[in-house]
C-alpha cells in the first residue's frame, strides 16, 4: 500500500507497536539478500544506465539533487534495493490480480466506500483527464472511503483510494490532478510490485504465500522496511504525477499547494526522516518548485 504521505489506513494497534523480534530478524534477511546480489546488479548496471536514455537521466538527477540531504544517498541505496528484488522475483499477471483483489477486500471490509461525495463530477472529470494521458494498459479504479483522515493511496492492480478528507481539504483540482498523477505514477513506476516483492522476500520465513497472506503481510511490514529509502519512491511518483497533470492540462503552479498546507504543522529531525515513509512535505514542496522553475 503506497499512499501520498506517510499517514496511511491500517489497524491502530500495528501502527504504534514496535516490530517484533521476527520481523527484526527477517529485515536483516532480507538485507543479507539485497547484499547478496550486489556483483550481480553491478556488473549490469551500465548497461541498464545507457538504455534508460538521456530522459530517465534527467529524471535521476531531479531526485538526487532536490530535497533532503539524506535523499541523494538513498535514492542509489533504493536503485540497488530494486535491482536486487527484480533479480530474485518475478510477479505473474494472475498473482497481481490475486493480491489487488485480496487487498481491496480488506479495504472495503474496514472502510466504507461511497458512490455520492463532494464536488463528485469534477472529482471524476479530472479522474477521466489523468487516465486517458496516463496511457496506460492498467484500468485504474478510483474509490472514495468514508474517512476525515486527508488522505491517498493506491494498491497493485489500479485501484485508487481518496479519503473524502482529503478531497474536503484541497482547494483545487490542479491540486486533486497532481494527487492522482502520484498515485497512477506509484503504480507505473512498479512501487507496489516491488513492495510485494518485498514481502515475498519474507513470506517463505512466515510459510504464508497466498493472496490473502501476502495482503496480511502487506498492512503489517508496510512500514518496516527501509523506510528512508522508501522515500525515493514518493519523489518518483511526485515527478511522475507532475508531468502527468501538467501534460494533462492542470496549473503546475497549483501542485505544490497541498504540500504548503501540510509543511505548516510538520516538525523536522533526523530521527522523524529515518523512520518515515514519506519525505517532508516541505522538501517534496521544494521539488515540485524546482520543477516549475525547470
Amino acid at each position: 500500500m503506497l499512499g501520498l504521505f506517510s499517514k496511511i489506513i491500517q489497524p491502530k494497534k500495528s501502527c504504534q507497536t514496535k516490530p517484533t523480534l521476527p520481523v527484526k530478524i527477517l529485515k536483516n534477511i532480507f538485507w543479507g539478500l539485497v547484499i547478496a546480489t550486489l556483483g550481480m546488479t553491478k556488473s549490469n548496471s551500465q548497461t541498464e544506465k545507457a538504455s534508460h536514455g538521456q530522459a530517465q537521466s534527467n529524471s535521476d538527477n531531479n531526485i538526487v539533487n532536490c530535497g533532503h540531504l539524506l535523499d541523494g544517498p538513498s535514492f542509489y541505496i533504493k536503485q540497488l534495493e530494486n535491482k536486487s528484488l527484480d533479480n530474485m522475483f518475478t510477479l505473474t499477471k494472475l498473482q497481481k490480480q490475486q493480491i489487488g483483489k485480496a487487498n481491496y477486500k480488506q479495504v472495503i471490509k474496514k472502510n466504507k466506500l461511497l458512490n455520492e461525495f463532494q464536488n463528485k463530477t469534477n472529482v471524476l472529470q479530472t479522474f477521466e483527464n489523468i487516465k486517458k494521458n496516463a496511457k496506460s494498459s492498467t484500468q485504474f479504479k478510483l474509490h472514495i472511503i468514508a474517512s476525515k483522515d486527508i488522505n491517498a493511496f493506491t494498491m497493485i492492480g489500479g485501484h485508487i483510494y481518496l479519503t473524502t478528507g482529503l478531497l474536503s481539504y484541497i482547494d483545487s483540482m490542479d491540486e486533486l490532478a497532481f494527487i492522482l498523477g502520484h498515485e497512477v505514477g506509484h503504480h507505473e513506476k512498479l512501487h507496489l510490485e516491488r513492495k510485494v516483492k518485498k514481502i515475498m522476500a519474507t513470506s517463505t520465513f512466515f510459510g504464508a504465500t497466498g493472496a490473502e497472506e501476502f495482503a496480511k503481510i502487506a498492512i503489517d511490514l508496510n512500514s518496516k522496511f527501509s523506510a528512508p529509502f522508501d522515500q525515493i519512491n514518493e519523489y518518483e511518483a511526485d515527478e511522475y504525477g507532475f508531468e502527468l497533470a501538467k501534460k494533462s492540462g492542470y496549473d503546475v503552479n497549483n501542485f505544490a499547494d497541498f504540500f504548503k498546507k501540510l509543511e505548516k504543522n510538520e516538525k523536522r529531525s533526523i530521527l522523524i526522516k529515518l523512520n518515515s515513509t514519506h519525505p517532508f512535505s516541505s522538501d517534496r514542496r521544494k521539488c515540485l518548485e524546482k520543477y516549475i522553475a525547470n
